[in-house]
């Protein structure tokens, strides 16, 4: 699908371009969604472009994600996708400036486009040239990165109080969904920092020393602000990992101590009935001559016998603080 952003009145508004079309002279932004052969051909042959295939993006090489070709820049970066769901991902995109003009090819839709969509839509934004759409994509994609991270904090807050203060009955706390929740934390905290990573290459790029000294910058002045942005939440994104860790390891050493309270009381509960079951097992022996048998007190001194033998090491432990 191919839709050409024209700016109108301050605003950017959508026109869908068919492969046998026109794209228009006053488009600005040109958005590629899950093209087709047939209409990466029209592209490519009407703005002298040799958009990358979906495999090309996929690679990880600064090489092949960063590269110009006469006029045209060619930035990938990696997105974050379904960050609401459970099962987050990531897309590349790439986002290609020629002249100035901003051509974006993806396989996805990542929120950041479609809130910057509907902002242009609505609100007067800076768009005249597609380094200004540019800009506003970056800040959108930059704006969602710092929500996720906001959220992960969030979470992380509550899990530490959770693990720590314990205001649950011991043994009511599910480590199990405790485990699961900081595994979801962790693989958006990953994502986030491989955002960031693939944002701050693109914004290098951009901002390299060109032939254009007054185009690099007018580069420098427009994504100055995003740069700190990014090297920001990559500073805290690598706090939340750490952060994160420290959880995992503070979970896993509750789950040791839980265990550890278990085994301990199977030990005392060992110790406390093993006198009474020498006791028992002592005058359950079958032996003819055993003086004994023939008490009167011979029954009650046994059962006697077996509650002080269990109360003594119990006592004991009591008192010894290991219980």
């Amino acid at each position: 699908m191919i839709t050409a952003y024209v700016r109108s009145n301050g605003t950017l508004s959508p026109v869908p371009v068919e492969p046998h079309g026109v794209i228009p002279e006053e488009a600005v932004w040109i958005d590629l969604v899950e093209p087709t052969p047939e209409e990466e051909r029209f592209v490519n042959g009407t703005l002298g472009l040799e958009v990358p295939s979906e495999e090309e993006m996929q690679e990880i090489e600064v090489s092949s994600r960063l590269y110009q070709e006469g006029n045209a820049l060619y930035m990938t970066a990696t997105l974050i996708i379904g960050a609401d769901t459970t099962a987050p991902g990531r897309t590349p995109v790439t986002f290609v400036l020629v002249g100035h003009r901003l051509l974006t090819l993806r396989y996805a839709t990542p929120l950041p486009f479609r809130v910057f969509a509907a902002k242009a839509r609505r609100h007067t934004i800076p768009s005249s040239t597609g380094e200004e759409v540019l800009a506003g994509l970056l800040d959108a994609i930059v704006d969602r990165v710092a929500d996720i991270l906001e959220r992960v904090q969030g979470q992380l807050d509550t899990l530490s109080g959770e693990i720590f203060v314990r205001e649950t009955e011991p043994g009511k706390l599910d480590f199990d969904e405790v485990l699961r929740r900081v595994g979801r934390n962790h693989a958006l905290t990953a994502q986030a920092r491989e955002s960031l990573v693939s944002i701050a290459r693109l914004l290098s790029f951009i901002g390299r020393p060109s032939e254009n000294s007054k185009q690099a910058k007018n580069f420098g002045r427009g994504f100055k602000t995003i740069s700190r942005d990014v090297m920001a939440l990559s500073d805290h994104a690598s706090f939340l990992a750490s952060n994160i860790n420290f959880v995992l390891d503070a979970t896993l050493g509750m789950i040791n101590s839980e265990q550890n309270g278990i085994i301990k009381i199977f030990s005392v509960a060992a110790v406390v009935f093993l006198p009474p079951t020498l006791i028992a097992s002592i005058y359950g022996m079958n032996f003819d001559v055993m003086p004994e048998l023939h008490w009167a007190i011979g029954y009650p001194l046994a059962l006697g016998l077996m509650v002080v033998s269990a109360v003594l090491p119990y006592w004991y432990f009591k008192r010894r603080g290991w219980l």
